[in-house]
């Protein structure tokens, strides 16, 4: 598990420890790697904007033959939602990203969690 403070600048350090984690675990399907990061980036934003505490914690577990569960603690009692943002809106698109690429996704407690199936590398 990996926590840092609610910064902004953070999300980019959870993308690499994300390809650091995956790469590790012997996750080496790009798409899944970048689907991956993609869904780190935006629950950790999230978490970052509309959580309420000084921190943020994520945690990968990963089944290279399965799936990897994207654990983001964010220490608040809200749950996130899936809006319909607006051409000209600059956020409130993440969680639809989230809704269309993971296999499943939740809530429980004060993490967002959500699985993505691990794509076979093609030999």
């Amino acid at each position: 598990m990996a926590s840092f403070d609610a910064r902004p600048r953070h999300v980019e350090t959870a993308r690499r420890v994300t390809a650091s984690v995956l790469a590790e675990a012997g996750v080496d399907d790009r798409e899944t790697v970048e689907t991956v990061q993609l869904l780190v980036s935006e629950i950790v934003t999230n978490a970052i904007v509309h959580g309420n505490a000084d921190s943020v914690s994520f945690q990968l577990t990963c089944d290279p033959a399965d799936e990897v569960l994207i654990e983001v603690d964010d220490h608040s009692s809200g749950f996130p939602e899936v809006r319909e943002a607006g051409p000209d809106d600059e956020g409130g698109r993440g969680m639809r990203l989230v809704a269309f690429f993971a296999r499943e996704w939740g809530r429980k407690g004060t993490c967002t969690w959500c699985t993505v199936p691990v794509r076979p590398v093609a030999l």
